[in-house]
């Protein structure tokens, strides 16, 4: 009788867990300590990329647009677990559904041009602070890893007053796409005659490549920051230095033009 009711209890509960996928999970990402997608394997797929992407700050219960993009693998079962710390996640469409207040597929997905791509929306709470995005995503039931962890820092208006002043004189904007691997746009805009340099930094404030050093008329301006490899070095854009190679995590670009200067943070996701 024991062993009847053993097997009773075992098929309900793989019942639930295989049924749970095509549904939908919360608690799966890293957010929770999970060890992930673990009702279908224990083993990270590393050939499954997992991206968070969307803007790295926000103002005080101001609503971001961010994607969560899934590709490699076989990408014939797809599904996804988003979470995060602060704020409220908001699905846009029937793509994505609430959860236990994190944001899963309703029914699995199926690749398109080789990845799919899931839209939602993060509404930042009405304090300033931090916000770490989490994701979790398969490509098929066997075949499964985390995104990176992604960060948002919530800033009030009072915290941006270097920027608002600043944009009288010159405009440093966020560079895009960011995170990025392995290139990124910064644009930027001077209203005076004056002699420029945009330089990249990590962490530790060692100089990681200069991807500006003249004197530049008033304007709009944009360049690459690119890690693609050449023969001889990674190179930025032409004529551009880099020093060494670049590891994933947190770096600074900073804009000096005369006596002003402006820094902002991008994340590198390899």
């Amino acid at each position: 009788m024991k062993n009847y009711l053993l097997l009773f209890v075992i098929s309900i509960f793989a019942t639930i867990t295989l049924s749970a996928y095509p549904g939908g999970v919360s608690g799966a990402t890293k957010k929770s300590g999970s060890t992930g997608c673990n009702c279908h394997t224990s083993t990270i797929t590393t050939t499954v990329s997992v991206l968070i992407q969307g803007p790295a700050i926000l103002q005080p219960s101001q609503v971001g647009d961010y994607t969560v993009t899934v590709s490699g693998g076989a990408g014939t079962a797809v599904g996804v677990d988003i979470a995060a710390s602060g704020g409220a996640l908001v699905n846009i469409d029937a793509n994505l559904k609430v959860k236990s207040s994190e944001l899963t597929q309703p029914s699995k997905k199926v690749f398109s041009g080789g990845k799919y791509v899931f839209k939602f929306k993060l509404t930042a709470p009405a304090t300033t602070g931090k916000i770490t995005l989490y994701a979790t995503a398969c490509s098929k039931k066997s075949q499964w890893n985390f995104a990176p962890n992604f960060e948002v820092s919530v800033e009030s208006v009072s915290g941006l007053t270097e920027e608002i002043t600043n944009a009288k004189k010159f405009l440093l904007h966020q560079n895009y796409p960011n995170p990025f691997n392995p290139s990124t746009k910064i644009s930027y805009q001077i209203f005076d005659y004056s002699n420029v340099t945009l330089k990249v930094y990590d962490v530790l404030g060692n100089e990681v490549a200069t991807l500006v050093n003249e004197e530049k008329t008033p304007g709009t301006y944009e360049v690459t920051f690119n890690l693609q490899p050449t023969t001889n070095h990674p190179q930025l854009t032409s004529g551009i230095s880099a020093k060494g190679g670049c590891a994933s995590g947190v770096y600074f670009y900073q804009l000096k033009a005369g006596n002003l200067v402006q820094t902002r943070k991008m994340i590198l996701s390899k």
